[in-house]
């Protein structure tokens, strides 16, 4: 049977560029999603408000859609700036690519496909003042200064979270069985011990920070799971239900909230209520079934990403220049990240322009900060709510391959001796994994809870490698000081004055003795879930090779980074026996001689929704390594990567591969 199959080829060489055809009309989009609705590329979208798309309605927006959020002066409303909000039950089909990125911004932003044409001049009658976003324009005009702009996304799912909000009694929740407390609605303004009033007392379902508990009127019948309605905890919804569209919990941990890949969300973090400002990314009890993949969040003034429980596994994550925590988990947090990247600095609310403090590194190619600006935590992880209150499920999370800098050395208003790179807390059980860490203004790892027994130790920050922080231990449960490596590894120092100087691999002098690109680390721990989520790595940090960000991110756009990169491998695919092989030309060296580009192979048997890695292989290297995933390559040392899938049968239905330069 002739071999049905798909390849993708995936970021190395994209470009984006802001020149791309004129749109043909800006709609403002005024009222809530409530029917299967398309978003075409052709259009740019302007969202006058926080917007909803109620269940059972699935919002599905092409490639290459461009949409705007509207600032609260010009919506008409009371902390009411334009935002996306996927309610429970419903969902987003955002599936982008790297030529064709999904970009949610700021009604000014001119960094975008189609240029200034697509700013509109007026949202709902008012007037749009035009702000300028060239990366060279004046200090305080420009797209380094501005943020604050708009709202962000935010997505509501049906998982159980690790909160329990009416103070009635310990909500439990283990291997698909709840107990103790009644898992309810919220309904009322909230005055459960140590939560948020703004949550409501819902127990097990809560609103977003920031949200109101108001109901609207679903116009379709809802009923997620069957009679049972298991997926919602509150039963099936017939029309003209009184429905709280943002509202998340739930009983389902594989619970399915749409595709997420390949979006730029820039300039965000409007308040929604007093002090309370949106993140750039907001995932509220988001399960499983759900695809979040290739993200960047940039100039946000609240945390990058935001996690409020949720199961859902979470990969190549990138936040740049945020006011709050490059990333921040709560309300027990269970799936698996891996591939982040992050800068912080911010804390201001606004940036002076283009960078002005650039640290040196240890990792090499990297830079970090502007003048005068600084965030708060890398990391601020925590268990469930309220503390030490016997709910659960409380964080088992797990992130792999993580570099994330800090803004230890910016001058100026704003530095706060207590940023840390980890603050973890009381319940919270993570893992975090093969990560570099810099220029992090006050300690290492610092427990936020005091005297809390079940408080995270640093022996859960494992075979990582971290450079230029004020108060951390030599060598800490395979936490090393990249101070200490860099003579005898040739691990390089450097900084950068200028644009195009921001690369964030990993880089040495030799190969040979590269620690950040070649150690070998203990495989998957068993514990862990959903482990074929995670790609084999062998190397420490975000990435290794290959510049993630290249081509379709604010960060590309605006200049920060080379304007070159490895090249994007273009497969062929073919049947050997019942085992698909996959083969494409390799790169030589991913910029230090005799040091082969490392590719991962992944399968999807979904239509491309979800991918399983299957490995990884290097040109040069003919044998496979069990543990670690490594691929036999039968071309080894021609500069050509042939290998065969043999875990995969090939049947007839079809089957999807895509190849990643790490």
């Amino acid at each position: 049977m002739k071999p049905i199959f798909s390849k993708l080829l995936l970021l190395a060489g994209a470009a984006f560029l802001g020149t791309s055809a004129a749109r043909a009309d800006i709609v403002e989009i005024t009222t809530n999603i409530t029917e299967d609705t398309r978003w075409s590329a052709d259009n740019v979208y302007v969202l006058t408000k926080i917007i909803f798309v109620l269940p059972p309605a699935k919002l599905t927006i092409e490639p290459g859609t461009l949409i705007r959020g509207a600032a609260d002066s010009l919506t008409g409303g009371t902390n009411n700036p334009g935002t996306l909000t996927c309610s429970r039950g419903a969902k987003i089909i955002g599936n982008a690519t790297p030529d064709l990125p999904i970009v949610m911004t700021s009604i000014d932003d001119t960094l975008v496909p189609g240029g200034p044409k697509t700013r509109p001049v007026a949202v709902l009658s008012n007037t749009v003042t035009p702000l300028n976003f060239d990366p060279n324009g004046p200090t305080a005009n420009n797209a380094f200064f501005h943020t604050k702009l708009t709202g962000g996304l935010v997505i509501c799912g049906r998982t159980p979270i690790g909160y329990d909000g009416d103070g009635a009694g310990d909500l439990r929740y283990s291997n698909g069985v709840f107990s103790g407390d009644t898992l309810s609605e919220p309904t009322g303004s909230g005055s459960g011990t140590g939560v948020n009033a703004a949550q409501g007392n819902g127990t097990g379902i809560a609103v977003p920070e920031g949200y109101s508990i108001t109901s609207v009127t679903l116009a379709t019948a809802y009923d997620p799971d069957g009679p049972t309605g298991t997926g919602n905890g509150v039963g099936t919804l017939p029309a003209s239900t009184s429905f709280i569209p943002g509202a998340y919990g739930g009983v389902s941990e594989n619970d399915d909230s749409g595709i997420y890949r390949f979006w730029s969300v820039r300039y965000g973090g409007f308040n929604v209520s007093a002090n309370n400002e949106i993140n750039g990314v907001t995932l509220c009890g988001v399960g499983r079934g759900t695809t979040f993949e290739w993200m960047e969040v940039a100039q946000n003034v609240d945390d990058n990403f935001e996690w409020f429980g949720g199961f859902v596994d979470c990969k190549y994550l990138f936040g740049m220049f945020c006011g709050d925590d490059a990333i921040d988990g709560d309300q027990g947090y269970s799936g698996n990240l891996q591939h982040i990247f992050a800068i912080n600095d911010n804390e201001n609310y606004d940036t002076v322009g283009r960078p002005g403090y650039l640290t040196t590194t240890a990792i090499g190619r990297l830079t970090s900060g502007v003048t005068a600006t600084v965030s708060d935590k890398l990391v601020e992880w925590d268990g469930s709510e309220p503390n030490m209150a016997g709910v659960t499920p409380n964080t088992l999370s797990n992130a792999y391959n993580f570099t994330l800098l800090g803004n230890k050395g910016a001058v100026g208003a704003g530095v706060v001796a207590s940023d840390d790179a980890f603050n973890c807390k009381v319940g919270d059980a993570a893992q975090f994994l093969r990560g570099v860490i810099e220029d992090v203004h006050d300690t290492l790892w610092s427990p936020g809870d005091a005297g809390a027994a079940s408080n995270p130790t640093i022996s859960d920050l494992r075979d990582s490698l971290y450079f230029n922080v004020t108060t951390a231990g030599a060598t800490v449960n395979g936490a090393e000081n990249l101070a200490t490596l860099a003579a005898a590894s040739n691990v390089r120092a450097k900084g950068h004055t200028t644009f195009g100087g921001l690369d964030p691999r990993a880089t040495v002098n030799t190969a040979a003795t590269n620690d950040a690109r070649d150690l070998t680390f203990a495989t998957i721990p068993s514990s862990v879930t959903s482990p074929d989520f995670f790609t084999p790595t062998q190397w420490t940090g975000a990435m290794r090779d290959n510049n993630y960000l290249f081509g379709w991110t604010w960060t590309h756009e605006v200049g920060l980074m080379p304007t070159t990169n490895i090249a994007r491998p273009k497969l062929t695919l073919a049947i050997n026996g019942n085992n698909p092989t996959v083969s494409f030309a390799a790169t030589a060296a991913g910029g230090v001689a005799g040091d082969a580009v490392v590719y991962v192979v992944e399968r999807s048997v979904d239509g491309g929704a979800h991918w399983v890695p299957v490995g990884f292989v290097q040109d040069g290297v003919a044998t496979a390594d069990a543990p670690v995933k490594r691929l036999a390559d039968s071309d080894a040392g021609n500069l050509a990567i042939t290998v065969t899938d043999s875990g995969y049968n090939y049947t007839g239905s079809p089957v999807h591969y895509r190849v990643i330069p790490q």
